[in-house]
């Protein structure tokens, strides 16, 4: 078998057709100077063909195709046109080469996961349809939701800094003051508050199917929240900041910021940009 976009006179590959944001059931992301394990090298050519003959002898693999750099940067622009910020920031070899697998159904993909990852040349082998299943932190109909603390929760913003309160559920004072925040943010449009109970619900109407996750989870397990919808043109990322801080918030999580940083990580296996680069606002 010839995989898509391999040179089988350098015996190394070569241009690719391949859309870097097809949603293949596993992603192999190849050594670079910036992958944490690689020793500031990337995968040699040696090792991307030995690589390459290794796949293709797995009978669990129904497909493996090579995405370049100059494919994966064409993608990326492509998807992150609106960020600036981002664009400016990442650049073709900034971003690694990879395979893309399928696998065949029925096959223990967490298993392949890990034979393709002891590979030479190897940074970061990801399986896509893993993270892609998984339920977002954020509702989609919210564009920022802010999580309180909860009972002995072990976020570091629970357990310093709110005094008495430390390791404690947020407090009725707390709450105030985080709603007279948000009601003084510019760039707001509206808001809901999320009560335990009314969490504890949508939990387990989202969860019904899994019973392990729903025998060890407790209603005081799950927090309450504010929900907000924004202007489109605000600078959601420096709102995110700005609440995060408040006591009695554990976490907040934004939309835009959060749907930026899984396809950045899951399509073009790049986890270590900071927020300030990830989640610009829109132009």
């Amino acid at each position: 078998m010839l995989l898509a976009g391999m040179s089988v006179l350098a015996g190394t590959p070569a241009a690719a057709e391949v859309s870097a944001s097809d949603e293949w059931e596993i992603a192999v992301f190849l050594c670079t100077p910036a992958t944490y394990g690689c020793h500031k090298r990337n995968a040699t050519a040696k090792q991307k063909q030995a690589l390459r003959t290794f796949l293709e002898s797995r009978p669990e693999l129904s497909d493996v195709r090579f995405v370049d750099r100059a494919s994966a940067y064409k993608s990326f622009r492509r998807d992150f046109a609106g960020n600036r910020t981002l664009l400016k920031a990442v650049r073709a070899k900034d971003l690694p080469e990879s395979f893309r697998l399928r696998v065949k159904t029925g096959v223990d993909r967490d298993r392949m996961r890990h034979a393709v990852y002891r590979r030479p040349g190897v940074g970061e082998v990801i399986d896509q349809t893993v993270l892609y299943g998984d339920t977002q932190p954020v509702a989609s109909e919210w564009d920022i939701s802010i999580f309180l603390c909860v009972k002995d929760s072990a976020m570091p913003a629970c357990l310093s800094g709110r005094g008495k309160a430390n390791g404690k559920i947020a407090t009725l004072k707390e709450k105030k003051v985080i709603a007279k925040a948000i009601e003084g943010t510019t760039g707001v449009e509206t808001y809901i508050f999320e009560d335990q109970a009314t969490a504890y619900r949508n939990f387990v109407e989202s969860y019904a199917d899994n019973e392990s996750l729903m025998s060890v989870t407790k209603m005081s397990d799950i927090p309450e929240s504010y929900r907000l919808t924004m202007r489109p043109d605000v600078d959601w990322n420096a709102v995110s900041r700005s609440l995060a801080r408040l006591p009695g918030v554990s976490q907040v999580y934004n939309l835009r910021c959060t749907d930026a940083k899984l396809k950045l990580e899951v399509e073009y296996g790049r986890s270590d940009l900071p927020d300030s680069k990830v989640c610009a606002p829109r132009r």
